[in-house]
């Protein structure tokens, strides 16, 4: 073969060559491809289904909570979030005051599949909205604390007492408070009681006709030194504050389906609240072993009620002056009948 003859085959080889080469590397390309479109696919599926499970347990956890916290409080629905491996879910609710709603508090709650590890915001949960302000009369008669609005409505928020607790005799009773109002509206009052009674006790308490029980204050305090008098280091003694409605615990009545409720609503709720292990594990756990008392499990004679909250119009309310087993007695939100 002669010389010109060697140079065409080794051009030949070379574009064979080339050309091989060319279709490996589009086939690398498209497996490629196809390996990440795949690979994408499966990902997205995966975190759907992972996002799916985590804003599914995040809710059910909110659910159990709501049922041991909010007098008179309902959900009315919730708006999803959702981003790579968490989102945020927010709650919206009201309260019921005899049939009437109130808008009262949108509620985040942030959820990962991963713990601590989040695509979104940094953060848990955003609280009921509320401000303190102070009263004249208050200050005048010397107490510490002041009284509780609700941010979104203006409304009053209840206070709550705790039996046995010194709180410097300054303990509100609003029932006079009644007589200046419009007798037709419609109100709820926080009912601290002077003792620990059974729910059967509670519930055969002479209240007043017209007057609805909706809500119940259960004994959830495992650690009643907290609450006991302060002295500073420079002898200033201070005094427990009573406990807004945003953290106390209990259950009632609920507005949608408003059957008579027992103790079992409570403990079935903590139950399953020590089960989920969710965002509010710890204060159901907390309070489960309070209850327990060392025993498996609590039961129905475990659950002391301090205190009630009643609904009824502002007349109707204003009886409560012949009921003998109340220490403290707040105002809540007040609303119109129609």
């Amino acid at each position: 073969m002669n010389k010109l003859g060697q140079e065409q085959d080794s051009l030949n080889m070379i574009h064979i060559i080339k050309k091989a080469k060319r279709k490996s590397m589009l086939r690398t390309v498209i497996i490629s491809l196809l390996v990440s479109v795949t690979v994408l696919f499966g990902v997205m599926i995966g975190n759907v289904q992972l996002v799916d499970w985590s804003s599914a347990r995040a809710m059910n956890n909110e659910n159990l909570f709501e049922e041991i916290s909010g007098p008179n409080l309902i959900g009315t629905g919730y708006r999803d979030e959702r981003s790579f491996l968490s989102g945020t879910l927010e709650f919206y609710k009201v309260k019921v005051i005899e049939g009437v709603p109130i808008p009262w508090s949108n509620k985040k709650v942030n959820y990962q599949v991963v713990p601590f590890f989040a695509f979104t915001s940094i953060g848990g949960s955003s609280s009921e909205p509320g401000v303190s302000l102070s009263d004249t009369k208050m200050e005048h008669e010397g107490y510490e604390y002041a009284r509780n609005y609700n941010a979104i409505n203006g409304q009053r928020e209840m206070l709550f007492y705790i039996p046995g607790v010194d709180y410097n005799g300054k303990i509100m009773n609003d029932i006079p408070l009644l007589r200046e109002m419009d007798q037709n509206k419609l109100a709820e009052m926080a009912i601290s009681f002077d003792q620990y009674y059974s729910l059967s006790e509670v519930k055969q308490m002479m209240i007043p006709s017209g007057l609805t029980q909706t809500w119940y204050w259960v004994d959830t305090y495992h650690n009643k030194d907290f609450y006991k008098p302060y002295t500073d280091g420079n002898g200033n003694q201070s005094y427990a504050a009573p406990i807004g409605e945003n953290f106390v615990r209990g259950f009632g009545i609920s507005p949608v389906h408003p059957i008579d409720v027992t103790e079992n609503k409570f403990l079935d709720a903590l139950k399953r609240g020590v089960k989920v292990k969710g965002q509010h594990y710890y204060e159901f756990n907390q309070i489960y072993k309070y209850l327990k008392k060392g025993k498996a499990e609590p039961d129905a004679n475990d659950i002391r009620i301090l205190g009630m909250v009643v609904t009824g119009s502002v007349k109707d309310l204003q009886k409560l002056t012949d009921l003998s087993n109340i220490r403290g007695a707040t105002l809540g939100s007040v609303v119109d009948k129609y």
